[in-house]
């Protein structure tokens, strides 16, 4: 969920409880007006070590080890969480090394544009029991507004294969109705963190690189991307940050809400094939991904991973329907591919871009250290001519 209960979807309440902590998700469900509201109402002026949008909140070291940023989340910021889902049942969890391992593991299978924003960008990946949904990510700034983020996930994923997480997700979408089941299969070589570290580290690498036209609708204006990395890209399907245009949108999207929040579920199991048919005619990899572009970027990069270089399937199978079940593969779709493969391809141009830049800075700083070296070596030889002719 990254700024989507980012993810995972979030309530007004929820939204409200972020801002009175100084801390933004972005909640695309949610009309921009209570947004606005919930700032106005609730966000006071904090000392920066208070403020969960402010780094000196959080002891991050620069230069350490991303395996040692796998920690315990900061009661500040899970107090936080409880708040704002109105969930005292959440808990930090404590990863163990072989935790730690796992998520490492799979980190390892992300492209390098995410694996550098990771080391460079993220204060710390966290985990909460009982957390409504699989993760969330969060912006935060220096004093320089230069902007980092961290990633809070649900260790059920440690354990739950990809196919479990993804098929509850989907569930929760709808009223419980038997026999009706929606049921996932993404195989079971991986476990659901895999789903949930692709997701919320996609967001990660939106609201360091831009990739979006802006990540989170809750964003300061200042923070947002000057020129867009994917804008054209995006305005294609969107019309606005959580509005697709009129061809991509489909019966019911506004009423789907995930994980119990945002007052849901909304929508009877009767609704499922309705919503899914209309999903199947979109460009989108997922219902969760029609939520908002920041969402539909998380979900294509992550869905392609999944099947594109992991070969995996992803396959979405309705039960319990009269006239029998419902099939879907979104991958499977022109439109849902074709999308999803220019934008990995724009994602590695991005990292490509992003190391010849770094490449150029490095030259440059080695040219000034150069040129200053030059400039004391002939100091130094002015200074002996001088000396020379000096009776």
């Amino acid at each position: 969920m990254k700024k989507t209960v980012k993810y995972a979807v979030i309530s007004v309440l929820a939204l409200a409880g972020l801002a009175a902590a100084g801390l933004m998700v972005i909640v695309p469900e949610i009309p921009r007006g209570m947004l606005n509201y919930a700032r106005e109402k609730f966000q006071k002026p904090v000392p920066a070590e208070q403020n969960l949008t402010r780094i000196e909140a959080y002891n991050f070291v620069p230069g350490a080890k991303l395996e040692d940023r796998i920690t315990v989340i900061p009661p500040a910021l899970l107090g936080n969480y409880k708040d704002c889902d109105k969930a005292p049942e959440y808990e930090a969890y404590a990863p163990t090394a072989a935790d730690k391992a796992l998520v490492m593991e799979y980190l390892g299978l992300l492209p390098e544009l995410y694996r550098k924003t990771l080391e460079e960008r993220c204060l710390g990946i966290f985990f909460v029991k009982n957390f409504k949904g699989n993760g969330v990510t969060s912006w935060v700034t220096d004093a320089k507004d230069n902007v980092f983020f961290h990633i809070t996930l649900n260790p059920a994923g440690l354990t739950d294969d990809i196919s479990t997480t993804l098929s509850g997700r989907e569930n929760s979408c709808f009223i419980p109705q038997a026999p009706g089941r929606i049921t996932v299969n993404a195989g079971t070589k991986y476990k659901g963190l895999l789903y949930s570290l692709f997701h919320e580290a996609t967001h990660g690498v939106d609201y360091v690189k831009g990739i979006t036209p802006w990540a989170d609708d809750t964003m300061p204006v200042s923070l947002r991307p000057k020129k867009p990395g994917s804008d054209s890209f995006f305005s294609i399907v969107w019309e606005y940050y959580n509005l697709p245009r009129k061809e991509e949108d489909y019966n019911l999207r506004r009423q789907i809400t995930f994980y119990g929040l945002g007052g849901g579920p909304k929508l009877t199991f009767g609704k499922a094939l309705l919503v899914y048919t209309g999903l199947s005619r979109s460009s989108f990899a997922s219902l969760y991904g029609s939520m908002s572009w920041a969402e539909d970027l998380a979900e294509l990069a992550t869905m392609y991973m999944l099947t594109a270089k992991l070969g995996q399937p992803y396959r979405i199978t309705v039960t319990g329907l009269e006239g029998g079940p419902f099939f879907l593969e979104p991958m499977g779709s022109p439109k849902v591919s074709a999308r999803a493969a220019a934008l990995m391809a724009e994602l590695d141009s991005t990292g490509v871009l992003d190391e010849l830049e770094a490449k150029g800075k490095e030259l440059d700083e080695k040219s000034a250290a150069l040129r200053a070296r030059l400039k004391e070596l002939n100091a130094i030889l002015e200074k002996s001519k001088k000396e020379k002719k000096t009776p």
